[in-house]
């Protein structure tokens, strides 16, 4: 029994000595690196330049600095607008010495104050600036009649003001009418306590003929005129400010809303005028923008400038994707460089079959960066087809790198 275990014993350590023992060569060969494993990567189809990211700020395309009449002096009293706020015609921004300053549309400041009776230019452009703020007077005819006098009094009512009453002369047919005939017509009513309600001549003292009118006018003062409206207020003056010729009283943003954004010139990359950009507007819709120009600054920098159609506020900004940075006419299927091997004047990618690797032909259109955009050297633009022995080079073709 005791021989038994001994062979046993014998056995067993035999046996975990030959485990242990191993010939140079085996150890050699362990110590060898394992082959290398070939680097694949899938080929791809996009734009060859990648899509870049930017933050643009929301503004009107043109900027109007709003200075006083000659007859608007004094100080600031009130303000009530903000920038961002939108200004329609016929509304009032601010006051002056306690009295409404109105904004309307219009070429050019009057030249006077307006009083019943006249005629002219600047009354031609306060009725088509009446008429631009929803006040019916009628067809614009250069003549501060009675409509355009009820016009007036209708803004001035609105904004909570009565209309300023001035006294002018009766027309002669008010001095001496003749048998049957009316006073000259008005709607005009006076404020004070020797204008009759209905607008008519004031008689003079003694019982003579009619010597005044008295109607509502409009003030230089009162009035300031912009080239465009609605705008959007960028700007305003604060209580307090003196009024002076010079003093900038309104900063108001008109035309289209564009967006806007001044980059280093190193990153603006290969950006282009066309390319599109994809955001959310203030409603929450994906909206679309268009590069619209590139304009270098004198510092060195340029400013991108893009329109839209999209749900957009003066004063806002907006995080913008361009996934097609250059504007490049489509998709091309794309390659790392390293992919690429050039050899005898031609260039070639490794396309991977199973275990092994197919030499296949392609043609180089352009590099940006560690990327290639390539086509099959039959000239299969498209990537889905073509190639050598019917090989289809198409996005997620994989090929080897190196």
């Amino acid at each position: 029994m005791l021989a038994v275990a001994a062979i046993v014993v014998v056995g067993v350590g035999a046996w975990l000595l030959a485990v242990r023992m191993e010939s140079p060569q085996q150890a050699a060969a362990r110590a060898e690196p394992p082959a290398p494993e070939p680097v694949v990567v899938a080929l791809d189809r996009g734009y060859l330049n990648g899509p870049v990211s930017m933050t643009v700020e929301a503004q009107n395309q043109q900027s109007v600095v709003v200075t006083p009449p000659a007859a608007l002096t004094g100080v600031v009293t009130s303000v009530d607008r903000s920038a961002g706020d939108t200004l329609s015609p016929g509304s009032v921004p601010f006051r002056v010495n306690g009295r409404p300053v109105f904004v309307l549309e219009g070429a050019f400041a009057l030249y006077r104050d307006i009083r019943p009776g006249d005629e002219g230019d600047d009354v031609l452009a306060l009725q088509k600036g009446l008429l631009a703020a929803g006040y019916a007077l009628g067809r614009p005819d250069g003549k501060y009649g009675p409509q355009t006098q009820a016009a007036v009094r209708s803004m001035y009512r609105a904004a909570g003001y009565a209309a300023p009453e001035v006294a002018v002369a009766a027309p002669d047919a008010a001095a001496a009418p003749s048998p049957g005939a009316s006073a000259p017509e008005t709607t005009a009513t006076g404020t004070g306590a020797a204008a009759p309600s209905d607008g008519t001549a004031v008689p003079a003292a003694g019982g003579g003929a009619a010597a005044t009118v008295k109607g509502p006018g409009v003030l230089q003062s009162e009035v300031l005129t912009v080239p465009r409206l609605p705008a959007v207020v960028e700007g305003i003056t604060t209580v307090g400010t003196g009024i002076a010729a010079d003093t900038g009283l309104l900063t108001l943003g008109t035309g289209q809303v564009v967006l806007t954004s001044t980059l280093p010139q190193g990153s603006v990359g290969a950006l282009a005028v066309d390319a599109a950009a994809r955001f959310t507007d203030d409603s929450g819709a994906e909206a679309t923008a268009r590069v619209t120009a590139l304009s270098p600054t004198e510092t060195g920098e340029v400013t991108v400038s893009l329109l839209t159609e999209g749900a957009v506020r003066a004063g806002s900004s907006y995080v913008l994707t361009i996934d097609n940075p250059a504007a490049e006419d489509g998709e091309r299927l794309l390659a790392p460089v390293a992919a690429v091997v050039t050899r005898a004047g031609r260039t070639y990618v490794y396309v991977r079959e199973g275990t092994a690797f197919r030499e296949v032909a392609v043609e180089v259109e352009a590099t940006v960066g560690g990327v290639a955009a390539i086509v099959a050297a039959d000239g299969d633009a498209d990537g889905d087809g073509g190639g050598d022995a019917g090989v289809v080079l198409g996005a997620g073709t994989e090929v080897r790198v190196g």
